[in-house]
């Protein structure tokens, strides 16, 4: 690992604007100049959005790019003029934020240099005002572009269905390349080679993601709600560090500022992460960070499982349970009460929670081990055996979800049921798709979805047993568990009405080649009034 002192000097000179945007286009990954990543939009707003494009000079001298914003694909009707500056600062990225446009219209946009080229034309969405009869949403997370091709984004992207995207975060992982996966799929390279730490090899993993032909075609067609989780920094963050991050790789501070920086620069946020989107009266898109701000450190139930039964004991009834612990932070989940009653008392429709990791309980079946390989290692047989020992107290394996922290998520429905909102939760980081009904004292509070990853492994990548069979053994260990898949990778689409949210499960048939094939899909529909989901 790099030693600190390089990591601040690093970060010293691109503050001072000391680095430029140009870079050695190493392996040949993206062009050395001019509009290197195509253009994306984001952070939608009623007659507002932000657009953003990569540029890289030649000198490497800060750029002032020309934008137009049009209402026809032939940018022959041009009804907004912006400019955008791509220079070290921002390693070339430029963004910008364009007011006064017509509210929920398609409209089409590109940048031009000083030398006269063009971006290529990307197309956008603002936020619509007033009645608004339908709504239908692409919901993504957890891409690894050394496991496989991005399909997913792929498909998503030539719909003539969907209004907006939402991205979940692990849009980028952290580790070096060789490390998760070992073997890096030929075609699927990163930059750097290394683990990133400092805010170059942050912008520079972006740039590698930002090269896949899926991904660049999903950011030019659609606006994109970007929220972060935890690889956009370091494996199973908190806001005081994280798993994947050692002593020996300098201050934690700094390198979450770093990553923060890339991430602003390359995926277009609000300031303050948690935030409104009102699509008319139908949808309120609330996002939440439940990763970073305000998550305190997850608690280390492997301790109280080598403790034994009166270790498990003394865990379930103690911290716990910790109605102190908190995975939002007060002023976030201030934020959240305040909000969506705010939603409800507007007429807004349904409240749609955008946020990172599953709200329910994934318990470990006791015939768990049965579904290893015959050959599995000892360290995956530890993990179930804990799981079961853990479930068998009642207590959920997965510490880094909301199952980690039970009075938070107490709290959250609280505020859910308090406002008599209709709310609809999706999470992401758990490579696999999950459903879940939410109930609180007994009543009906949300129902939650659970979209898969990419192309990051789930359960499949560590059990040999049928999937079907893994599922009916999760359906019946897992109170509030209405169905998953353990197996497949791809997205989901949220098609909302007045009277019904029907979600839908999309599953590519493979990430090994290029492929925009699909298997089986799955639909789950929520009533309007019921706060629960059923399978269709």
């Amino acid at each position: 690992m790099r030693p600190a002192i390089d990591r601040r000097a690093f970060l010293g000179a691109t503050a001072a604007g000391l680095i430029l945007p140009v870079r050695p286009a190493l392996a040949r990954l993206w062009a050395p100049s001019g509009f290197t990543h195509g253009v994306a939009s984001g952070h939608p707003g009623p007659g507002a959005v932000t657009l953003w494009t990569r540029y890289a000079s030649v000198t490497g001298a800060a750029t002032a790019l020309k934008l137009e914003v049009a209402e026809d694909q032939g940018m022959s009707r041009i009804i907004a003029r912006a400019e955008a500056v791509a220079g070290a600062e921002s390693w070339g990225t430029a963004q910008a934020r364009v007011q006064g446009l017509p509210d929920g219209k398609w409209l089409w946009y590109r940048f031009t240099a000083p030398d006269g080229t063009m971006s290529m034309v990307g197309r956008t969405k603002t936020l619509p005002a007033g009645k608004l009869d339908q709504l239908k949403l692409a919901v993504l997370s957890c891409s690894n572009r050394p496991f496989g091709h991005f399909n997913a984004y792929a498909h998503a992207a030539v719909r003539d269905d969907i209004d907006a995207v939402i991205h979940l975060g692990d849009y980028i992982y952290e580790y070096p390349m060789g490390t998760y996966p070992e073997t890096v799929m030929p075609g699927r390279e990163i930059l750097p080679v290394d683990e990133i730490l400092m805010i170059d090899d942050y912008r520079q993993r972006y740039a590698s993601y930002r090269t896949d032909p899926g991904l660049q075609a999903i950011h030019a067609r659609f606006p994109m709600i970007a929220i972060w989780d935890d690889h956009e920094f370091a494996n199973d963050t908190w806001k005081g560090g994280a798993q994947n991050h050692q002593d020996d790789e300098g201050v934690w501070n700094l390198r979450r500022d770093a990553a923060l920086k890339a991430h602003r620069e390359w995926l277009m946020s609000p300031e303050v992460p948690w935030h409104r989107y009102d699509f008319g009266n139908l949808v309120s898109v609330m996002t939440l960070d439940t990763r970073m701000s305000g998550r305190d450190k997850q608690l280390d139930l492997n301790a109280a499982l080598k403790a034994g039964p009166e270790g498990i004991k003394a865990f379930a009834s103690g911290e716990w349970q910790n109605p102190a612990r908190t995975l939002l932070g007060t002023e976030q989940e201030a934020w959240f009460a305040s909000e969506v009653a705010a939603s409800v008392k507007a007429g807004q429709r349904w409240q749609l929670i955008a946020q990172q990791v599953v709200m329910g309980d994934i318990m470990t079946p006791k015939n768990a081990l049965e579904f290893l390989a015959p050959n599995a290692d000892a360290r995956a047989q530890g993990y179930v055996k804990g799981g079961i020992a853990a479930a068998q107290a009642g207590i959920p394996g997965a510490q880094d979800m909301w199952s980690g922290y039970p009075q938070a998520r107490r709290r959250l429905l609280k505020a859910m049921a308090d406002a008599g909102a209709d709310p609809i939760v999706i999470a992401g980081d758990s490579h696999n798709a999950w459903a879940f009904n939410h109930s609180l004292d007994g009543k009906a509070v949300a129902a939650e979805f659970g979209v898969h990853s990419v192309t990051s492994p789930g359960y499949e990548s560590a059990l040999a047993a049928d999937p079907a069979l893994i599922r009916a053994a999760l359906l019946q260990s897992s109170p509030g568990m209405q169905w998953c898949d353990t197996s497949r990778r791809g997205y989901l689409t949220l098609s909302f009405n007045a009277a019904e949210t029907r979600c839908d499960w999309v599953f590519m048939d493979t990430i090994k080649t290029v492929s925009m094939a699909t298997s089986a899909p799955q639909a789950a529909v929520v009533k309007h009034g019921k706060r629960k989901m059923t399978l269709a």
